[in-house]
């Protein structure tokens, strides 16, 4: 049973491509996600592995550890062997567990896409595409490869656990999601008694969750949360009292009500703020906010099983509140957590 209090950062962009967080593998194209990456881009495999090389090294784990965080979220494809057109990424994922080991870390593996793609996104592996609750194979296809995850990485001692599947959208009915939560329950328990995680398909406070969980009855499991600030319209006209608002007011009594029937995770969250659009007063000061925005996320957050910052690393000048070791740098987050 994993008890003690998570602090960690998602490795994401890592093993699944977003061309806005490394736009330099994505040079004069207009393309966004892997799939059109490998089918697109001259020599493919060999930048993929020169990416898998370079993006994190050994030396990012041992910061990581520095800092004071205790795990990280690492985002994985569902060809990680290697399917189709897709390049391997098998021996690097091993290679992060290693280091994770050698560095005393937990990683909660993230099963980040899925066969059909689960949710229409760049992070799902093929923007604009969202069939993967429309056939049964898809589904199928996801928890045998769910399976395989467990039985590669189920040994080494970082190995906190797995989350199912990453951001299901919205619009698939709960019903095929909890039926697949609990197929992928079963199947992962017959092989490990370590941690499972399932997203709340972007609606944590459905009614019918409370039942699912209980009728169920499943051990040492969470509900994960993605919480920002930059995707809701209310937020992004909003001023910077509606942020402050939504955090003490909305997401504290959210996760506090949700994590006395199921461990709650924020599995994402970050201090990406459309500052452009935000309604601002005589008193606006960006660094004062980012801090403020930081200090109070850290504080609720802590009110359920643990966090994961979106993300360590964001490769180019622009996007720093998304991350993490800038922040450090700048001063907005502390040096140690």
């Amino acid at each position: 049973m994993h008890q003690s209090f998570i602090k960690g950062v998602n490795l994401g962009g890592w093993f699944v491509l977003e061309s806005w967080m490394r736009p330099s593998l994505f040079e004069n194209t207009d393309y966004k996600d892997e799939t059109r990456f490998m089918e697109h881009i001259e020599n493919p495999h060999q930048k993929l592995i020169e990416h898998y090389e370079t993006f994190i090294k050994e030396e990012d784990f041992a910061y990581i550890k520095k800092i004071g965080l205790n795990s990280v979220r690492l985002p994985i494809p569902w060809w990680f062997m290697g399917d189709g057109i897709y390049q391997a990424s098998k021996s690097y994922i091993h290679q992060a567990m290693r280091w994770a080991d050698t560095y005393g870390l937990d990683v909660l593996l993230d099963l980040h896409t899925a066969p059909g793609c689960q949710n229409g996104f760049d992070n799902g592996g093929i923007q604009g595409v969202m069939e993967w609750h429309k056939d049964p194979k898809n589904i199928d296809l996801t928890i045998e490869k769910l399976g395989l995850i467990v039985d590669q990485f189920k040994d080494y001692k970082s190995f906190m656990g797995i989350e199912v599947l990453n951001e299901p959208f919205v619009t698939i009915d709960l019903e095929i999601i909890q039926n697949f939560y609990q197929r992928s329950y079963q199947l992962i328990r017959s092989k490990t008694d370590k941690l499972i995680v399932f997203h709340d398909a972007f609606r944590p406070e459905d009614p019918s969750w409370k039942p699912f969980f209980k009728m169920h009855k499943m051990k040492n499991i969470a509900f994960d949360l993605h919480l920002y600030h930059c995707f809701s319209p209310k937020l992004i006209e909003g001023n910077f009292d509606d942020h402050i608002h939504e955090i003490v007011k909305k997401r504290i009594p959210r996760i506090t009500k949700i994590h006395k029937f199921v461990p709650v995770i924020v599995g994402e969250w970050s201090l990406g703020i459309n500052y452009d659009k935000l309604q601002k007063d005589d008193t606006f000061l960006e660094e004062s906010y980012d801090r403020i925005l930081g200090n109070l996320q850290l504080y609720a957050y802590s009110k359920g099983l643990g966090y994961y910052f979106w993300n360590y690393k964001i490769d180019r000048p622009s996007h720093r509140n998304w991350d993490l070791k800038r922040l450090i740098e700048d001063g907005i987050f502390p040096e140690k957590f």
